[in-house]
This record gives C-alpha cells, sequence and structure tokens, in this order.
C-alpha cells in the first residue's frame, strides 16, 4: 500500500471517528428502549435494494441460517417495518418486503448521518466545502455504476 493510500486510509479514519458518534447518538435519541442492531439495520438496508426476497434468500444474502434470519426479521415486522407474506408460488416460503414505515426510518438514519456530516464541514472552507460537495457527487455516480452491476450480476 503505498503512503497515498495510508494517509486515505487515515483521513477516512478520522472522518468516521468524527461523524459515527453523533450519528448513532443521534439514532438513539430518536429511538425507545428496542432500538435495532446493526444486522437488522443492515436487513433493511437489503431489503430497500428492492427486491422481495424469500427468507431463504435473505439467510443467504446476510450469511445467516434460515433460523436466525426468521428471528432476526420477527421485530421488524413487529414494528411494522418489514411485511412477511405467502410466497404466491410456493406456499411454504415467506416473502419479505420493507414497508413504509421501514423506509422511513432509513431515510432517518440517513438524515442524522447527513447532518452529522454537514457539522462537520462547517469546519471547512467554503472552497474546501465545494471540492467536498464535487468529491461525494464522484461518489454518488460511482455508487450507482456499482449498484448497477451488482444488481446486473444479481439478474444473471
Amino acid at each position: 500500500m503505498s503512503a497515498g493510500h495510508d494517509q486515505l486510509a487515515d483521513d477516512i479514519r478520522q472522518f468516521r471517528r468524527a461523524v459515527i458518534p453523533d450519528l448513532l447518538l443521534g439514532m438513539l435519541r430518536r429511538m425507545d428502549d428496542t432500538e435495532p442492531n446493526l444486522l437488522q439495520v443492515a436487513t433493511l438496508y437489503v431489503l430497500d435494494a428492492g427486491a422481495d426476497p424469500t427468507v431463504r434468500d435473505l439467510a443467504a444474502q446476510i450469511g445467516r441460517s434460515m433460523s436466525v434470519t426468521s428471528r432476526l426479521i420477527d421485530p421488524l415486522v413487529r414494528r411494522g417495518w418489514v411485511d412477511r407474506d405467502e410466497d404466491p408460488d410456493d406456499r411454504r416460503a415467506k416473502r419479505l418486503r420493507i414497508t413504509t414505515a421501514g423506509s422511513d426510518y432509513l431515510r432517518a438514519f440517513e438524515q442524522v448521518r447527513a447532518q452529522a456530516q454537514r457539522q462537520l464541514m462547517t469546519y471547512l472552507t467554503d472552497d474546501e466545502q465545494r471540492v467536498v460537495s464535487e468529491a461525494m457527487a464522484l461518489l454518488g455516480k460511482a455508487s450507482r455504476r456499482h449498484l448497477d452491476e451488482r444488481d446486473a450480476d444479481a439478474a444473471h
């Protein structure tokens, strides 16, 4: 790894150390005592991708057993963040779908993260803020390409 990569990794690490505590504490302030765990939040993001996987499909995606995945989903269903319905083609299988409330939770999560990042940007000059905004736009484009490629691979 080159010195430039080492510096970039260190800069990213410092950025995360500045943002993540505000992000997590901000989310915890919005929730009651039964906040979702990290795997449940990641699962919501998997479901937010649009496909309505079966429990078996989701278990494969998140690298957990069917029984662990089913137990993982239960509190998300109780909260109204995920619907679990019978697969019309296979009555033994259950299809999972994120609900509007689940999507709303993720958008709130993202808003708290964005606010923490915007707060950090106040420590930059106007020119530095412009450069960061341009870089974030480029990362957004790269993310869209990555997701498009991943979706195309999954379709094959």
